[in-house]
């Protein structure tokens, strides 16, 4: 961290320094102590006097009086739901289902059907492709006996 010298928090005091170095001295006083010493010993009677005079002597008892119009925020508190809670549920729900799903003798039926059905789709492929051809070559049949029905024949 840098530290700012005496002579620094005088140009700073009087504003006589860059926007920019202004800013960043200012932004260290918050942050360091000892240069935030030696910028109030800076501050003499003199101002000490200006800043009383442009401050109210009710000052404190205006701000006082109105902090205690304040009310606080409620502030709400939302639970946390631990997710562990949540997955151990639905591996239990999981593992209910399966286990009725077994007690049933489910998964045996499946291992038995499967196969049977993979034969009956493959049957209704065949069948399928074996009535595209069928209705194709029956298309052409009946395209070509309609043009030769419709040919007519001029006689000269």
């Amino acid at each position: 961290m840098k530290h700012y010298d005496y002579v620094e928090w005088v140009l700073y005091k009087k504003n006589l320094l860059d926007h920019r170095i202004h800013k960043e001295m200012e932004e260290h006083l918050y942050i360091c102590d000892e240069c935030m010493e030696i910028f109030l010993s800076l501050i003499d009677e003199e101002e000490i006097k200006f800043a009383g005079d442009i401050v109210p002597e009710d000052f404190t008892n205006k701000v006082m009086k109105d902090i205690k119009g304040i009310r606080p925020m409620k502030r709400t508190i939302k639970k946390k739901v631990k997710p562990t809670n949540d997955f151990f549920m639905y591996y239990v729900a999981v593992a209910s289902v399966a286990i009725i799903l077994t007690a049933n003798g489910f998964f045996g039926k499946m291992v038995e059907v499967v196969p049977q059905i993979t034969s009956n789709i493959n049957m209704e492929e065949n069948r399928f492709n074996a009535n595209g051809i069928y209705n194709f070559s029956e298309k052409i049949t009946n395209s070509t006996s309609n043009f030769i029905n419709d040919f007519k024949f001029n006689k000269k």
